[in-house]
């Protein structure tokens, strides 16, 4: 009981505590930020696949698996991106770093449950742009950051002999903090625009899984896992500036009346989404994979930020991928104990601006070093690119580096000896 109350004490910690600066991408101005969490270390180095289960590791995207687990599970992820962004005349490059996920799974007699905290999105940016056909010249600079995070509660337990299924509960929170700057070339004062939206909301994912032996050696999976559409509610706030670009001094600020425009509460419509997927393998040996994610279109546009020229229509992800392990119980050969992992993923975002679809595409293979029996260290990598250079938009080509901890234990497990 105590080392429960400990692991919640650590989480409700980390949940007052956390902050994001988990993107430097342009693309995290629309909407609620560009999406960080895409699963764990281990499942994101098979292309973001959530239809493989098993008995030790933590599978934060598909609460039905939980039903697989036998031993709590401490999970933490960390990732570190290098960008290059580039454009129709000029490439510029640029770095960040975030934690993944904090989770922690126990199974009881019955049942496994997990919590835990995701920073789902996240909003990065400076922009700048020059507005030359006038003289002097129109200078704009924009900033944002914050981004959106999830405490969430899942369980998951066997229907039957070969069905499970699992509920997610998560409480989506966060902060989007925008800073639009004008400024004309060689004119010391400068106006400000501050935008921020304060989100909050609840929603449920639901999942199923089949689990079947269909030879001796080789096992069936097939998963399919939904979301209901939910509303996320934005307390918004503006206040407009103008201060000194020499020395910051500040001089008259004025709180726009949100209230009178119907802007002081808003809500911003999450689309439903549904993965299915199917795959096989041979138990702690190999695994092969694939998966297909459908996600509704409109939504996640805050009418405090109403663009004429941005969409949000629907958006899907293909990913395949899988593991290979010579020999897990090999006492002579280290390399022959790790877990050789590798897939890939297509996605269409759904956004689409000037027209344009906003799409990603990454290839991933990563690594799962097992110690002290069944906890492991998993290390990701990821290369690939999203956007386009197209209407004068940016193409992102990154290279992520992950890392990934997870450690198992036996509770609720009486001792033998005093």
């Amino acid at each position: 009981m105590k080392k429960l109350l400990y692991t919640i004490l650590f989480l409700v910690i980390t949940l007052n505590t956390y902050s994001q600066s988990g993107t430097s991408s342009p693309y995290s101005f629309y909407g609620v930020g560009t999406s960080t969490f895409k699963g764990s270390i281990d499942n994101r180095s098979m292309g973001g696949l959530s239809v493989y289960s098993d008995s030790i590791n933590l599978n934060l995207t598909n609460p039905a698996s939980l039903s697989e687990l036998k031993r709590v599970n401490y999970s933490l992820g960390i990732t570190y991106d290098n960008l290059t962004f580039k454009s129709e005349n000029a490439n510029e490059n640029s770095n960040s770093s975030n934690v993944n996920y904090l989770a922690v799974a126990i199974p009881t007699k019955h049942f496994t449950f997990a919590f835990g905290v995701i920073p789902q999105t996240s909003v990065g940016y400076l922009l700048e742009s020059t507005d030359e056909t006038v003289i002097p010249n129109v200078i704009d600079r924009y900033r944002g950051e914050g981004g959106v995070n999830t405490a969430f509660l899942s369980f998951g337990f066997k229907l039957f002999n070969k069905i499970s299924v699992g509920l997610t509960t998560n409480y989506e929170f966060g902060n989007l903090n925008h800073i639009t700057t004008r400024f004309l070339e060689d004119v010391e004062l400068a106006t400000r625009l501050e935008s921020n939206s304060s989100l909050s909301g609840l929603n449920n994912v639901y999942s199923l899984m089949y689990r079947e032996k269909i030879s001796n050696k080789l096992t069936l999976h097939a998963t399919y896992v939904s979301s209901q559409k939910f509303e996320l509610t934005s307390n918004n706030t503006q206040t407009l500036s103008t201060y000194s670009l020499t020395n910051q001094y500040g001089g008259d600020e004025e709180q726009i009346d949100l209230g009178a425009l119907n802007l002081e509460k808003t809500e911003i419509t999450v689309p439903k989404f549904q993965t299915f997927g199917l795959g096989f393998g041979v138990d702690t040996k190999w695994f092969l994979g694939a998966e297909y994610k459908l996600v509704e279109g409109g939504g996640l546009n805050n009418k405090l930020f109403d663009l004429d020229n941005v969409e949000f229509k629907k958006g899907s992800k293909l990913s395949m991928g899988g593991f290979y392990i010579p020999k897990y119980d090999s006492f002579t050969s280290f390399f022959s104990r790790l877990v050789y992992r590798g897939g890939f993923r297509i996605e269409d975002s759904g956004l689409h601006i000037d027209n344009q679809s906003i799409k990603e595409v990454g290839f991933n293979f990563g690594f799962g070093i097992p110690f002290q029996g069944f906890s492991s260290i998993n290390l990701g990598f990821e290369v690939g690119k999203r956007g386009t250079t197209n209407v004068g938009l940016i193409q992102e080509n990154f290279f992520s580096v992950r890392l990934g901890m997870s450690l198992s234990d036996l509770w609720f497990v009486k001792n033998k000896y005093n």
